[in-house]
């Protein structure tokens, strides 16, 4: 997981605070970039990407490159014929 708290954007650097609230999950090789809020409870999938300044919402799964809201609905298998 990378929190970055900086960034250089036309050759100025950039600063700015990334607030995690009580139980927010980052996972595995995601990256967060400066200015990003993850609510209490949210939960960030493997290898996705938070940009700068983006609120997740509380208790919320997101996932993806940039992240997109995570469908945790169980996929019905294939009929069979």
């Amino acid at each position: 997981m990378v929190v970055q708290t900086h960034l250089f954007h036309d050759r100025l650097m950039r600063m700015d605070p990334i607030r995690l609230r009580r139980g927010a999950t980052i996972g595995p090789h995601s990256i967060v970039l400066p200015g990003s809020t993850l609510g209490e409870g949210a939960v960030i999938g493997p290898s996705s990407l938070v940009r700068r300044g983006e609120g997740v919402p509380q208790g919320t799964r997101w996932l993806g490159n940039p992240v997109a809201a995570w469908d945790v609905t169980p996929t019905p298998p294939p009929a069979r014929v």
